[in-house]
């Protein structure tokens, strides 16, 4: 293979790949989301006595604070990943052989591993990354054929 084409597949790879980051970043917002509710529901008034106390209390009014924008934050990765899920989707649609497909969307989108792939789809682990590898490859030949037609003003 060429030293351009395997640059295009690797490009490619980072593209889709970038749906999965995602989704795991969104499941960090979550957990720390969740972290910050429990936070919130144990938070108990101060305690009055003489002694002196060191730093300054988190108060109610802060947790809250925190949450509301912790949860702008996911509304906005929520938005970023059904974009990026849909552009996946539609790049998967113009290939032709339908195992290349079910492979990559279970691989990219759904974020199982070969394995579990061969596991669901019920092929040998050795046959996913097969599909897998052809099916990059092909997704990555019609990237570069459709900029091609671009360029030559046939869209």
């Amino acid at each position: 293979m060429e030293q351009e084409e395997i640059k295009k597949i690797e490009a490619k790879k980072r593209t889709l790949k970038r749906y999965k980051k995602n989704v795991r970043k969104l499941t960090r917002l979550e957990e720390k989301l969740y972290t910050l509710e429990e936070r919130i529901e144990s938070v108990r008034s101060p305690r009055l006595t003489d002694m002196p106390r060191g730093g300054t209390p988190v108060t109610l009014l802060d947790l809250l604070a925190d949450k509301e924008d912790l949860e702008e934050r996911i509304g906005r990765q929520k938005e970023i990943n059904r974009g990026l899920k849909k552009d996946i989707e539609r790049e998967l649609d113009n290939l032709e052989d339908v195992r290349h497909v079910e492979v990559l969307e279970a691989f990219f989108i759904d974020g199982l591993t070969p394995e579990d792939i061969a596991d669901r789809l019920c092929y040998s682990v050795r046959t996913v990354y097969r599909l897998y590898s052809e099916g990059v490859t092909e997704l990555a030949l019609n990237c570069h054929n459709n900029d091609i037609t671009k360029i030559n003003g046939k869209v």
